[in-house]
């Protein structure tokens, strides 16, 4: 069951979804099926500090994002 991030393109809300089978996804601020699927990204932690390198996490490489410790 994937995970996915959607942009509503009626009222711009950004959320993500568990989308099973051939379930078509609404917005869950208007409820417009109207959406755009975006990019996403895999993240996982490790019990490891270390594991990033330079305080900068994988996933924005910026280390501004919050999913950065």
């Amino acid at each position: 069951m994937p995970l996915f991030d959607f942009v509503c393109r009626a009222c711009g809300a950004e959320f993500e979804l568990l989308v099973r089978g051939s379930e078509k996804p609404a917005c869950p601020r208007c409820q417009s099926t109207d959406l755009a699927k975006q990019m996403s990204t895999f993240s996982a932690r490790t019990g490891s500090a270390a594991g990033s390198g330079g305080g900068k996490c994988a996933g924005c490489r910026g280390g501004s994002c919050g999913t950065c410790h």
